[in-house]
């Protein structure tokens, strides 16, 4: 997949030191310049790290794609709080999901039924609030409510003769993503009887879902990322 036009802007630091300054003088932090400098590199390597995670991800099994998916959407958004944030990370609470979901799923278990908790702290709570100003209402959430807000997701609930509009609250695309990536990483890595299965016998819905959601995460995210970084760039 083509990289998007302004994430190959921001590969060399001769650009990505003016736009740091101009985010932090957009926000009036002190010592624009300073910050802009110290973390011109560090904002490069996030996005160049995403992107390798995002690169094998589209090349590697759909078994292990939610991982680098995950860990790469999490690099992105780790570069787009340098943006606001020149002290990112302040402290360790910050590095921590910011999610939980129950480790050992219960028997009859489906995807799209399953829901995650959202925790004081971490990479979510403190990236929803710093980058798209949202807290959310609610203590959980479920995959099925979540899925329903992508929009490269509505398709597929029409086939299922579903009504694709959610009954809560509107999320930010990218931390809907995360938040499924999220739950998918968990069940790679605890679930891996369920998760083999799902794949093999292909016998109910959740396999749709998840197959078609990773493709559109291999297609949107990048672009995404991009235009919330485009959006700081000319604001």
């Amino acid at each position: 997949m083509k990289r998007p036009t302004f994430l190959t802007y921001l590969q060399v630091t001769s650009h990505t030191r003016p736009f740091l300054k101009q985010c932090y003088e957009k926000s009036e932090h002190p010592k624009a310049d300073h910050h802009a400098y110290q973390n011109a590199e560090r904002f490069i390597h996030g996005l160049m790290l995403a992107e390798d995670f995002f690169q094998t991800a589209r090349s590697t099994p759909l078994s292990v794609q939610p991982l680098l998916f995950y860990y790469g959407l999490n690099h992105y958004l780790k570069s787009c709080l340098l943006t606001v944030d020149p002290g990112y990370p302040a402290t360790a609470k910050v590095l921590a999901h910011g999610l939980s979901t129950r480790k050992r799923k219960k028997q009859h278990y489906r995807f799209l039924e399953d829901d995650i908790r959202i925790q004081p702290h971490g990479l979510f709570p403190y990236a929803s609030h710093h980058l798209f100003n949202f807290e959310s209402s609610n203590e959980k959430v479920s995959m099925d409510e979540l899925l329903r807000q992508i929009a490269s997701m509505t398709d597929l609930y029409k086939l299922k003769g579903e009504d694709v509009r959610g009954s809560g609250e509107t999320w930010p695309p990218l931390m809907a993503y995360f938040a499924v990536l999220y739950n998918l990483s968990m069940l790679v890595r605890y679930e891996g009887e369920w998760w083999g299965e799902m794949q093999q016998l292909r016998d109910r819905d959740d396999y749709v879902f998840i197959a078609h959601f990773l493709t559109a995460v291999a297609e949107y995210v990048p672009p995404l990322v991009a235009e919330w970084l485009k959006d700081q760039f000319t604001s």
